[in-house]
Order: C-alpha cells, then sequence, then structure tokens
C-alpha cells in the first residue's frame, strides 16, 4: 500500500521553500489554511492553488472554526462560539473561500479541531450543522481531530473525511527520507490523514523550516477523497 507524504504549517513558507519540499522532501501533499477564518486570520495560502499544483502537490483544505474554550486557568485560542447556528454559517463560508481559492466543487474541506479534548455540550451540533452546510453548498467535508476524540465526532456524523493526529514527535527534527506511517495503523483504524509531528523542524540542506507539522495519508490528494 502506498503512504503519501504530507506537510502542513499555519503561515505560508514561500514560493522557493515550497518547491524544495516537493523535489528534496518528496513532499505529496500540503495543508492550504482558507481564511480569514473564525480562529485563522492569515490569509497567506489564498492564492497559491494554481502554483502549487503546477508544482504537483495535492491539498488538504484547511477551515479553522469554532473552538472548544478550554477551562480555567487553560483556555484554548480562537472564537468559541459552538453551537449549530453558526456551524451552519461557517460551513457556508467555508465553502466560499475554497470556490475563492479555485478549489473544484466537491473538494473536501477539513474542519480544524484543534484540542483533544472531548466535545462539550454545544461541539457536536456546531459539527454536525457545518457538515450539513459544506455539502449543501456544493463541497465534501472532513474533519481533523485527536485520535482520541475522533470516533465521538465521526459517531456524530460520519460523513467526514477523518484526519487525525497522534504525535510520534512534538518538536523534533526531521531530515529525508521523511517517515511514512500508516494513518490506518493510528488507534483510530479509519483515518485517511494522520498528522505525526508537530512545531517540528525540517532541515533541507542548509534551510531550516520551522514549525512544521508531518502528515501522512492514504492518498496523494486529500481533497479529492470522497466517503
Amino acid at each position: 500500500m502506498a503512504i503519501f507524504l504530507g506537510f502542513d504549517r499555519s503561515e505560508y513558507p514561500g514560493d522557493s521553500v515550497m518547491k524544495r519540499l516537493r523535489t528534496e522532501a518528496q513532499i505529496d501533499f500540503t495543508g492550504f489554511y482558507l481564511a480569514p477564518s473564525p480562529s485563522h486570520g492569515n490569509a497567506g495560502w489564498m492564492g497559491k492553488r494554481a502554483f502549487l499544483l503546477g508544482l504537483g502537490f495535492g491539498f488538504a483544505p484547511v477551515y479553522v472554526g469554532q473552538q472548544q474554550p478550554g477551562f480555567p486557568g487553560h483556555p484554548n485560542p480562537g472564537s468559541h462560539i459552538i453551537t449549530a447556528a453558526p456551524g451552519t454559517i461557517d460551513g457556508r463560508n467555508a465553502a466560499e473561500l475554497a470556490a475563492q481559492a479555485n478549489f473544484p466543487g466537491a473538494s473536501v474541506i477539513y474542519l480544524d479541531i484543534e484540542t483533544g479534548d472531548q466535545p462539550v455540550p454545544g461541539a457536536l451540533s456546531y459539527y454536525r450543522a457545518w457538515v450539513d452546510s459544506v455539502i449543501a453548498n456544493g463541497f465534501s467535508p472532513g474533519v481533523y481531530c485527536s485520535h482520541v476524540v475522533a470516533a465521538a465526532y465521526m459517531s456524530a456524523d460520519d460523513r467526514a473525511v477523518p484526519w487525525v493526529f497522534q504525535l510520534a514527535a512534538l518538536g523534533g527534527t526531521f531530515t529525508p527520507p521523511l517517515p511514512r506511517k500508516d494513518p490506518s495503523h493510528s488507534s483510530f483504524g479509519a483515518a485517511k490523514v494522520l498528522q505525526h509531528a508537530q512545531n517540528a523542524r525540517l532541515i533541507l540542506g542548509a534551510t531550516v523550516i520551522k514549525p512544521v507539522d508531518l502528515d501522512t495519508a492514504l492518498m496523494a490528494d486529500p481533497s479529492t477523497v470522497t466517503t
């Protein structure tokens, strides 16, 4: 079974770095942040799809929507309006941003659930409404979340393509060849995409790219998967 390599980073690292990631690190697909979204204001990736497609990249479009608020002393960043109504609004917004970035209709958009906290009241309602709204607006839903909570979200609505984070490395330094971890061997066996390293350093010759997150997938282009 082929395992494909992925990369994601909140801020766009620049055209020359993306070229090197493709040629030197053998990266097959890249995260692509749709912005501005409720919890991600940096729009640096927008407008880069045609260039990256020309380099041969596949994509994992990411929409950072409403986040759980955390708990006293440990607040989570981002916007925290987790009910069904903003789920509908944000699903439409995600589809509009994907279209603006020139993703074709039916492309998978991954709702980014940043923390590994078990869903609090309202979180699953938000998620279900977001999934419904993405579909109603002509795109396909995915969800990026911890392997710990993936079952809860997929039980609430299993139409989303699952991308889980289960970290073998928090921080750390990587050089090519990069690990090809099988997403289906994570603790959530239905995962199609896996993030196995966060806030890492990737060294390409004399160039150090940080922070980066490293991923693998069962397909070269996670935006084209349908359930």
